[in-house]
């Protein structure tokens, strides 16, 4: 689904940011205080966001990786190991949460859980356009952070096979548009789907837009599911969503609707149907 969606982005139907701002002006410095790590964007000046789930935050990161590279992105064989032995570790106790190319750079940025469970360290790491990796200190950075005010509980819930963190989905997708944050994801309130437009650089982050779909496959309106990866685009010069979700619904949001406390329906413009086939 994620690579589907990232097609849509290759046919440049994503938006560009609009320049002239001081994009680091509000940062401050010192250490980035990360439990969790992923999904990951890029705006402005090699600005990267990463998503901190587990703490329902957002932290902008000035990278400083922004001397303009035209390479080629280089195909890198087995990464995982890679990475794992970058960490002193060994390759099944490591995750890749997501990446995200620097445009300026063409460096490309992981991240990774170090270990398994509840204990996993994030970590930050950048792959050069040579194909090697290299751990990315977060000691002594320009950054900002933004808090999600309607977070979901931090804790297991549900029975049986059914049980399930929701905190865990407060972040599901972002993406950097023009001179806001896009953020998919779950909140704490009845329409628990949510999206977000929070203005960058970061000042206060209201509550989320509630968001409900109509799910073909199903037969009914979904207000619980999550979003979990989109792209913006355009229909005319009005900005627009294109959010995929993981039972397959494709569905359209006006951005012009993403306003913090509200409630909208999402138009379905396709079901992806998935066959699972076996060999007998």
């Amino acid at each position: 689904m994620k690579s589907m969606m990232m097609m849509v982005l290759a046919l440049g139907l994503a938006l560009p940011a609009v320049g002239g701002s001081n994009w680091t002006a509000d940062m401050k410095e010192g250490k980035v205080e990360l439990k969790s790590a992923g999904p990951l964007a890029f705006g402005p000046e090699g600005i990267l966001f990463i998503a901190d789930t587990k703490a329902a935050a957002i932290v902008a990161v000035a990278t400083g990786d922004t001397k303009p590279s035209s390479a080629k992105l280089t195909k890198v064989e087995g990464i995982n190991q890679k990475v794992a032995g970058l960490l002193g570790s060994s390759a099944d106790q490591i995750l890749i949460d997501d990446l995200a190319v620097n445009p300026i750079s063409r460096n490309t940025y992981l991240a990774v859980s170090r270990g398994r469970g509840a204990d996993a360290t994030p970590v930050l790491i950048r792959v050069k356009t040579d194909g090697q990796p290299e751990l990315v200190s977060l000691d002594k950075v320009k950054f900002s952070r933004a808090e999600l005010p309607d977070a979901p509980v931090d804790g297991v819930v549900g029975q049986g096979g059914r049980q399930s963190n929701p905190r865990r989905e407060s972040i599901t997708d972002i993406a950097f548009l023009e001179d806001r944050l896009l953020i998919a994801g779950l909140s704490n309130e009845e329409f628990a789907s949510t999206l977000r437009a929070v203005p960058f650089p970061f000042k206060t982050v209201g509550n989320g837009t509630s968001v409900e779909i109509y799910h073909g496959a199903h037969g009914k309106f979904e207000t619980r599911s999550p979003v979990r990866t989109f792209v913006p685009f355009k229909i005319g010069n009005e900005p627009h969503l294109l959010a995929a979700y993981t039972c397959t619904p494709l569905v359209q949001f006006p951005l012009s609707q993403l306003k913090p406390g509200a409630k909208i329906k999402g138009k379905t413009i396709a079901e992806l149907v998935t066959a699972i086939g076996r060999w007998t």
